[in-house]
Order: structure tokens, then sequence, then C-alpha cells
């Protein structure tokens, strides 16, 4: 009985204890071209270091096609000197970790050049 108290006395103190942010995945299409998809971060950002796996799914597009992950400021997330690339060939995936802070300011964008409509998927931590 006294192990049985301990054990819900623990519980009861994890659950008081703040909450760490918890991981998500978003996943989407990026249709044919050259302009960019905003991926919307679950909000609020909580301060701290952000882990993402940015993903290009292996997909039938015709050719061998690579994904562009972006952060930077929403006129121009891919082109300013201050911008984070991450290039992500078809069927492969790439960790990156950054600080949170960099959102305040900053989009996070994902781009390809096929005819074709490609998926992506981005793993945050």
């Amino acid at each position: 009985m006294r192990t049985l108290s301990k054990a819900l006395l623990i519980g009861a103190l994890a659950g008081a204890l703040p909450a760490q942010a918890l991981a998500y995945t978003i996943s989407g299409v990026i249709p044919p071209g050259h302009d960019p998809v905003v991926i919307n971060l679950h909000k609020p950002i909580r301060p701290g270091k952000l882990t993402f796996t940015f993903i290009a799914p292996p997909k039938n597009a015709g050719v061998r096609y690579a994904l562009d992950f972006c952060i930077g400021p929403a006129e121009n997330p891919c082109g300013r000197p201050d911008s984070h690339v991450v290039n992500v060939p078809e069927g492969e995936a790439r960790t990156e970790s950054f600080n949170s802070a960099l959102f305040s300011t900053n989009v996070l964008v994902v781009g390809q050049g096929t005819r074709e409509a490609v998926p992506y998927t981005v793993q945050v931590n």
C-alpha cells in the first residue's frame, strides 16, 4: 500500500511540473512551380531551441527533385544573405536546430521547382 501511495504522489508531482514542448509534425503538398509554401508553426512558440527534421518524401515527379526549406523575412525568405536554407533531396531528411527567437521576425517556407506537386514533411521538437 505504501508503494502505491508513493507512485500516486510521484504521478501527481509530475503532472504539476511545467509541460515540456510537445513534438509535432506538419505535412503538406507543394504545388508545381517556384512559389514557396509558408509552413505555419504551432503558436505560441516557446523560448529556446527548436529542432526540425525536414523531409522530402519519395514521389515520382518525373525527375529527381529537392526541397528548399528556408527561414527568413516574409518578403524574401530564401534569398537574403541572413536566410537559412536547408536543401533536402528526394527521399532524404535533414535535421537542424534554431533558436525560437528567429521566428519572431522570420517565416519558414518550403519550395520546389518541378512541374509536379510534391509532398513535404517537417517534424518539430
